[in-house]
């Protein structure tokens, strides 16, 4: 390979009068390094010629030998000093893989637009060496140099060390599966979504004929999910298909519900046996969840525990062990499903995998202020219409935990009109101010039979 200084002889040539005479004027002998490294750049060298990484320091070398002794001295001096300088920046600026990809990863969401691969995060990783590398090569002020670029990165891109080609790999596979910032999810949905949906289904319609419908849900910065609904507009006069009957209404709400739920799930993790031992919870007589321990637990447990408590009420209400929190519907509207006092004032609903820990602070101190009052800390009075159990009435108010019961010594209960029989009192044991009552409970008084009601009726009839 030809040595660089043998291609431009003879402009080194031309320039070593004006350095030499520049002795003492630092400012000047810098332009003139300046000029011939413009100049060399302006006319890049043949395939078989590369150029030095540090150009003015190897032109500073070039003139050396025609120096005088003691401008040689404080040449070699500047020089030496030149590539300390620039050592210790490069050593300054050397930071580890994880530190390096983090500073690097793009912060727009349209950056993401397009797949990274390897050479594209390489760029971003070795920003400054790749800047370097193509100062050296080009007049980079000179706009119709500006063409030589492409060029020239690639040649950088070559002459990269496999250490960190495949660094940068490493670094396109991470971003391709991040994605880009959560919070810069919302505002490029809101510009760029509908119009991007809007163009796939023309297109898709256009070239096939294709009918869709397509539901697109995001969480929002709030933490909420938030739905939108895209279909085929129909040419023939007929409405769309969201909206033609009740049935295909019910169809895109439920969906819509279904989405929300599934995005709001917590991953597989979640059923491992020994977390799942960490968020176990206990229930009082009637099946009402009590406030679990979670003072020390990790926020994580203490979020399951959270879960627990909302899924144990809500199998209660439901009676059906196996029906899931609809947490979709609950943090659109919590109110509508669970009764005031189940959660604070002012608390915002959200998943609890996203719940903070002054949320949870706040949750557990409330819980434990109606415990002490002996209420029920989450009821139930509403669910998704799959999950209502057979034969119950709703009316749309919380129970209350304790139930009416009357002292068995109380003679008053006669004169309420109610009989007592064995298989209408039940002996139970209730703890009252730290002494034990045997209480009973009272069922609603008998119907009288037809018979009673309809004279000459026969008996058991009706």
């Amino acid at each position: 390979m030809a040595n660089w200084s043998e291609a431009y002889s003879d402009l080194l040539a031309s320039y070593v009068g004006q350095y030499k005479d520049a002795r003492g004027d630092s400012g000047l002998r810098s332009e003139i390094l300046a000029e011939v490294k413009s100049k060399i750049l302006q006319h890049p060298p043949s395939s078989s010629v590369v150029l030095p990484k540090n150009l003015r320091v190897a032109i500073r070398r070039e003139f050396l030998p025609k120096l005088d002794p003691e401008d040689r001295d404080d040449e070699e001096n500047i020089i030496k000093y030149i590539l300390e300088v620039t050592e210790k920046r490069k050593e300054d600026s050397d930071e580890g893989e994880d530190a390096r990809e983090e500073k690097a990863r793009p912060t727009k969401a349209g950056d993401y637009k397009k797949p990274f691969t390897a050479f594209t995060s390489g760029q971003r990783l070795f920003k400054d060496e790749m800047d370097t590398y193509d100062r050296e090569r080009r007049d980079t002020k000179d706009p119709k140099t500006i063409g030589q670029r492409n060029k020239i990165i690639q040649q950088w891109w070559e002459s990269l060390s496999d250490s960190k080609k495949a660094e940068a790999g490493r670094a396109a596979e991470k971003w391709n599966k991040l994605g880009a910032p959560k919070e810069t999810h919302d505002s490029y949905q809101r510009k760029n979504f509908p119009g991007m949906a809007r163009e796939f289904i023309d297109m898709v319609h256009r070239t096939m004929g294709s009918h869709i419908v397509m539901f697109a849900a995001h969480e929002a910065q709030d933490s909420q999910i938030k739905m939108a609904v895209f279909e085929t507009q129909p040419q023939d006069g007929k409405k769309a298909f969201s909206g033609a009957s009740e049935p295909s209404k019910d169809w895109v709400l439920k969906g819509e519900q279904i989405l929300t739920d599934y995005l709001l799930t917590d991953p597989v993790e979640e059923e491992l046996n020994e977390e799942k031992k960490d968020t176990e919870i206990t229930l009082d007589d009637d099946g009402n969840p009590e406030v679990p321990p979670w003072t020390g637990q990790k926020l994580k447990v203490q979020q399951n525990l959270a879960r627990a408590v909302f899924q144990a009420a809500y199998a209660k209400f439901t009676q059906k062990p196996k029906a899931k929190v609809p947490w979709g519907l609950l943090i659109k509207s919590p109110l509508e499903y669970l009764d005031s006092e189940s959660i604070p004032d002012g608390f915002v609903m959200k998943d609890p995998s996203k719940w903070t820990k002054a949320d949870m602070r706040l949750l557990w101190n409330h819980w434990h202020s109606l415990e002490g009052q002996d209420k029920v800390i989450v009821t139930f009075i509403k669910c998704k219409k799959e999950d209502l159990p057979l034969g119950r009435f709703f009316d749309g108010k919380a129970r209350s935990k304790k139930r009416v019961w009357v002292n068995i010594d109380d003679d008053s209960e006669g004169e309420a009109g109610v009989e007592d029989s064995e298989a209408g009192v039940e002996d139970l044991e209730a703890e009252t101010s730290g002494r034990h009552k045997t209480l009973k409970w009272l069922p609603p008084p008998e119907l009288p039979l037809m018979s009673q009601v309809l004279p000459g009726m026969p008996a058991g009839t009706g």
